[in-house]
Order: C-alpha cells, then sequence, then structure tokens
C-alpha cells in the first residue's frame, strides 16, 4: 500500500492552528493538513483591583491580551508586546502606546532594559511561560510582578493524529514554544514507531529542545521567532522533500 500524501499536523489551540493553516496553504503548502491541539487556552481574566497598581503592561501572548481585555475596560496603560502578533492583538484591543518586541523573551527583555517602563510593570503571563520575565526585570532594578491570566492545558493526541501517524509515510510537525514541543514528545513517545517520517519545525533552538531525544529527522530551525520565519521554514522543508515524497 503506498504512503499517504505528506501532512501538516498542527498542535497549538484551535484559532493559533487554524490561523497557521490558512497561512500555510496561502504561502503554498500543497499536502494535507491536520488540526489536533495539544493545548486549550482558559482565560483567567483577573480582578481589576490586581490590575490598579500597574502603570505598564508586558504581554508575550495575544492570550494575555485577550484576558486583559476581558478583565477591565482600560486601556490607557503603555504596552510592551513580545512580537508582531501580540502587538496587534493589543492595539486591536484599543491600546493606543504599544511597543513591539523581536518575537522572543531575549529581544523583549532587551528592550525592556534599554528603555525602562514605567513601574510598576505588570506581565500579564500563563501558566507555563519560557521566561520569568518578572523576575528578570527585577534584578535589573524594576517594580514587576506576573500574574497568570491564562492557563495552558494540555490535550492528548485526537484519534484523527494517531490515525494519520498510524498510517505512516511524511509528518510535518511545527512547534511554537519548549511547552508545547514537551507535549510533542511526551505524545509521541507514547506512540509505537511504524513507517513514519517525523520533520519537525520549530520557532526556536529552545522549541526544538524537547525533541532532540525522539529520533525524528533533523529539526528545521525558523531564522526568526516569528510566524512569516516559521511559514518559510514549512515551505522550504515542502522543497526538500519534494524529490523524493513529491508533496505537490
Amino acid at each position: 500500500m503506498p504512503a499517504p500524501p505528506p501532512c501538516l499536523i498542527l498542535t497549538r489551540p484551535q484559532q493559533d492552528s487554524q490561523r497557521f493553516s490558512v497561512a500555510a496553504r496561502a504561502y503554498g503548502w500543497a499536502g494535507d493538513i491536520l488540526i489536533a491541539p495539544l493545548l486549550e487556552i482558559t482565560l483567567l481574566p483577573p480582578p481589576e483591583a490586581e490590575l490598579a497598581r500597574a502603570r505598564s503592561l508586558v504581554f508575550t501572548s495575544q492570550h494575555g491580551v485577550a484576558a486583559l481585555a476581558a478583565a477591565t475596560t482600560r486601556r490607557d496603560w503603555p504596552v510592551w508586546a513580545v512580537g508582531p502578533r501580540t502587538a496587534q492583538a493589543a492595539q486591536a484591543a484599543g491600546f493606543a502606546t504599544v511597543y513591539e518586541a523581536g518575537g522572543d523573551a531575549e529581544a523583549l527583555l532587551k528592550d525592556l532594559a534599554q528603555t525602562p517602563p514605567p513601574g510598576p510593570v505588570l506581565h500579564m503571563r500563563g501558566t507555563h511561560a519560557a521566561a520569568d520575565i518578572a523576575q528578570a526585570l527585577q534584578a535589573l532594578g524594576q517594580q514587576a510582578e506576573a500574574l497568570v491570566a491564562y492557563a495552558q492545558v494540555a490535550c492528548p493526541f485526537s484519534p484523527a493524529a494517531l490515525a494519520r501517524l498510524a498510517a505512516g509515510g511524511v509528518v510535518v510537525l511545527p512547534v511554537f514554544s519548549p511547552r508545547s514541543a514537551q507535549l510533542l514528545a511526551q505524545a509521541l513517545a507514547g506512540l509505537p514507531a511504524g513507517r513514519r517520517q517525523l520533520f519537525p519545525i520549530a520557532i526556536s533552538a529552545a522549541a526544538a529542545a524537547p525533541l532532540d531525544e525522539l529520533g525524528l529527522q533533523p529539526c528545521m530551525i525558523a531564522a526568526r521567532p516569528d510566524m512569516p520565519s516559521m511559514r518559510a521554514a514549512l515551505i522550504a522543508t515542502q522543497a526538500k522533500l519534494e524529490p523524493w515524497a513529491k508533496p505537490r
């Protein structure tokens, strides 16, 4: 039986995966696409009293923006956003002063160190975070604290994803954070190897690290920690596969 066509399995939360799916098609991905979230987002809007002390806000995810918007109608804080998607979410929510960093915690902290925001600074973060922004700012002498504004709840692979992995052939697996890569590694470690060939794509070296011990194909790491670079890495992976697996 011939192997099925190459498949892109997207494991981000549902809306994020749908957005990337549309972009992947627009960029030229011609294989199958299967959305199989390993994470669900639950917003935890804080009481307004917990926001009152803040003079500046830091967002490392659009989900933090959504939680803040659900908690209060205030939009007078200056906002520091980790990258373009989060900055766009803050602007769409009605914030007038939005500073956009380079796409990861390292770039964000560099900007915050060079141009310290008015304190106290409040980082609206998830239950799992790639970096402790508030602690790093405190080490720089800035007033800062963190507030958990959303939960990233782990999910098992869907039956459709399990069936596709069992079918063999080429599967491309983008990962967008160390946390999502850890969940993917745990999900894959419990499955029989089968006839599949898995091609991971990571938004950063930190996101690639949890996949290192699984014996997958070499992980392609995006040139920059942003969506355009992830889409470019996906199409570069497709180009690498074409002479052999012919996904077009």
